[in-house]
């Protein structure tokens, strides 16, 4: 038989040995969706920044909003021979005219370039629904992108 107090200590320690892991697989999840955002928004910027520099030497809208959305397709892995391309060229287009208004535009003739985030978090929207992916997640990460190895 043994004292009250080993099987007391004994408890404790069990408690606290599954109290931390819990809490382990918290923060495994909790870092997990960290990285994921973290990913994803960093592709996002990649992807709109190669937008702009496509765009910026392009003064002519349609030529400019064409060849920003022909970058971001083909970052994505899509091709004019794929049967949504024309669709998804189409719902892209919005970004891609703001874009060029923000860098082209007469000042004062279109809206600011604070709708170029909510125009893309709109083509993101539609995108996800329609194909079931986000876009974000068929581009690739930017060439030497950070990516830490934690060991808890």
């Amino acid at each position: 038989m043994t004292a009250a107090y080993l099987d007391q200590l004994h408890a404790a320690a069990g408690a606290t040995e599954r109290a931390e892991t819990e809490f382990r697989r918290y923060v495994e999840r909790r870092l997990e969706t960290m990285t994921a955002e973290r990913v994803r928004a960093h592709r996002r910027y990649h992807l709109v920044s190669d937008m702009v520099e496509r765009a910026r030497p392009i003064a002519e809208k349609p030529a400019c909003v064409a060849a920003q959305i022909a970058c971001a397709l083909a970052q994505a892995g899509w091709s004019e021979g794929d049967p949504a391309y024309d669709e998804v060229c189409e719902r892209l287009g919005p970004v891609a005219a703001l874009v060029h208004n923000d860098l082209h535009g007469e000042p004062g003739m279109y809206p600011p370039s604070s709708g170029v985030l909510p125009a893309l978090a709109a083509f993101e929207s539609w995108y996800c629904e329609r194909f079931g992916t986000e876009f974000p997640a068929l581009l690739s990460p930017a060439p030497g992108a950070f990516r830490p190895i934690v060991d808890f």
